[in-house]
């Protein structure tokens, strides 16, 4: 039997929907079967219960189901890092609430990588004009300055970085450790 359920865990949503619905049409079948040998009731009854066990499962598809698979194909975009792909919302409900967060973590990411790529120009600039000084006859003319700088630079880097939380990594003490190492004597 538990083999059975890590079968159904496996499931698409959608497969278990259909599976759901064609099991539940069936118990209506048996039961309108048991009614009409009963009473003797006509088999209108019998094909409109049918009829709205199909629709049921057509809103389910509809609503529940493509926006689930809309979702995933945009989250599918972002994380192999095509981060102009948004989820397109038109709803407020729980899809459309997980769709804005998504979309959030999205702008998010991207103004971190935006930060991250503006500073390393900076600091690129930096170090290209600390090398002009340093073959100019008067060398440490602004080298100081630019030092500074970039150190500014790395320090606003670090701070981004260290606002995050991180899966399985921790921050500490100018270095980076596995949550099996956080707590150890450094």
């Amino acid at each position: 039997m538990s083999t059975l359920f890590r079968t159904a865990e496996s499931l698409s949503l959608r497969t278990r929907a259909f599976i759901f619905y064609g099991l539940t049409i069936l118990l209506t079948l048996l039961a309108a079967a048991g009614v009409l040998y009963e009473h003797g009731l006509t088999l209108l009854l019998l094909m409109l219960l049918i009829a709205v066990q199909t629709t049921a499962l057509f809103f389910f598809h509809h609503y529940v189901i493509k926006p689930l698979v809309s979702v995933h194909a945009a989250t599918r975009q972002m994380t192999d890092g095509h981060l102009d792909s948004l989820v397109r919302i038109v709803r407020q409900d729980e899809i459309g609430r997980l769709g804005e967060s998504i979309n959030d973590l999205t702008v998010n990411m991207q103004e971190v990588l935006l930060f991250v790529w503006n500073h390393s120009q900076q600091s690129r600039e930096l170090l290209e004009q600390t090398l002009e000084r340093l073959a100019a006859p008067e060398p440490l003319s602004g080298i100081q300055d630019n030092l500074e700088k970039m150190r500014q630079n790395n320090e606003d880097l670090k701070a981004i970085v260290l606002s995050f939380s991180y899966f399985e990594i921790r921050l500490e003490h100018e270095r980076m450790l596995a949550e099996s190492d956080c707590g150890k004597n450094k």
